[in-house]
């Protein structure tokens, strides 16, 4: 049961950057669309809405680059965490096996 919890939990830290990013996203579209049917039955008002659309845009640059910046960090986390240890102690079984290997050769060679 503690387990599914956090596993659930993982999955739901791991995700928030997707989520947010993703409405963020959205909001921003539908701003712009919005934008552009205000600009389209009051032109009077296309300068105002150049201003607003100005910082909604650098808002969503910032909000890319973040999502952008976590996901390559949490795959490098992620790639980092599954390397094996170059000093483990699962590679000397195989060391182990390779010289009874070459044993057997030299025995054979005899």
């Amino acid at each position: 049961m503690a387990t599914k919890l956090a596993v659930k939990a993982k999955e739901a830290f791991m995700q928030y950057s997707k989520k947010m990013c993703t409405r963020v996203t959205i909001f921003w579209m539908i701003y712009r669309i919005v934008n552009f049917v205000v600009v389209l039955l009051r032109p009077e008002v296309a300068h105002s809405l150049v201003e607003l659309s100005t910082g909604v845009d650098t808002i969503m640059i910032v909000n890319i680059g973040f999502y952008t910046g976590n996901s390559a960090t949490e795959k490098l986390a992620i790639a980092f965490g599954k390397r094996k240890s170059l000093y483990s102690s699962d590679d000397e079984p195989d060391k182990k096996e390779d010289s009874d290997i070459v044993d057997e050769e030299d025995e054979e060679e005899c």
